[in-house]
Order: C-alpha cells, then structure tokens, then sequence
C-alpha cells in the first residue's frame, strides 16, 4: 500500500484499465493523497447536534468531511488499490430499489378493467337479454292489435 501511495506521490500513475489506447494517466493531487494517508473516524462523516448554552439556539453542524470529499478519497481508494474500511472509511450505503409508483393515467384508462368486465357479463347475458326483448315485443303486437276483427 506505502509503495502505491509512494508513487502516486511523484504524481502520475499508469491506469491498464482503459481499453482503447492501452494506457491511461491520472494524476491524484498530494493533497488529496494526504487524505488517503490519514486514520478517519465514523463521526467525522456525520453531522452533529451543537447546543449553544449562551442564548439557547440549537443547530446542526456539517460533517468534518463531506460526502463529495468522501467520494473523492473512496475513488482514489479504488484506483490506487487501497481498500477503504483500512483509513476508517464508512462503508458505501447500499442503492434503495427505484420506487415503483403506478402513473396516474386518463380517467377511461383508470375505469378500463371494470369497463370491460361489466362488457364481458353483458355479453354472456345477451342471449337471455334478446330472448326477453322478444317477448316483451310480441307482448306489445297484440296489446296493440285492435280487438275487433275488421
């Protein structure tokens, strides 16, 4: 691990992982090297509660090291090949599922399922429906016949 850092200090490291042109350099800053060097503690990547007694105000204070800063030191972490639980990096939050809410949709789009079951029962009714609108039209010629034959 010394032996990379040592290297990366002199400021230019050699990455094999680019495919197109077979090398690839990055430079790492010693600033940020320094970063990679130094033991963290859980509680320097949390935010604080700070009461202050002398007019009762209450606020929260920023982490000591901030979340792009965190990132930064986890990326060199991983191109220099040093795993980051050893300085006392926290471990990466694990990615929450994307929320799956249903779309609203168009009134008729919402109604559609119960549109088309109502259709279906009517259909599988039809028969006793026609039959019924037989009678009742048969039922209605001869009320409606004169009861006198001429």
């Amino acid at each position: 691990m010394t032996r990379i850092i040592s290297e990366a200090i002199k400021g230019v490291i050699t990455d094999h992982s680019v495919a197109i042109k077979g090398t690839a350099t990055k430079y790492i800053s010693p600033q940020k090297l320094n970063h990679i060097k130094k033991q963290y503690k859980l509680s320097d990547f949390k935010p604080t509660f700070k009461y202050i007694n002398l007019w009762g105000k209450a606020r929260w204070r920023a982490p000591n090291v901030s979340r792009r800063k965190l990132a930064d030191m986890r990326k060199n972490c991983e191109y220099l090949g040093v795993d980051p639980a050893s300085i006392g990096l926290p471990p990466k939050p694990e990615k929450k599922p994307p929320r799956s809410k249903p779309r609203k949709g168009a009134k008729y789009e919402r109604n559609a399922p119960e549109r088309q079951a109502k259709i279906a029962k009517a259909l599988e009714e039809m028969p006793q429906t026609i039959a019924a609108w037989r009678l009742e039209k048969l039922k209605e010629k001869e009320k409606n016949k004169p009861s006198l034959p001429f």
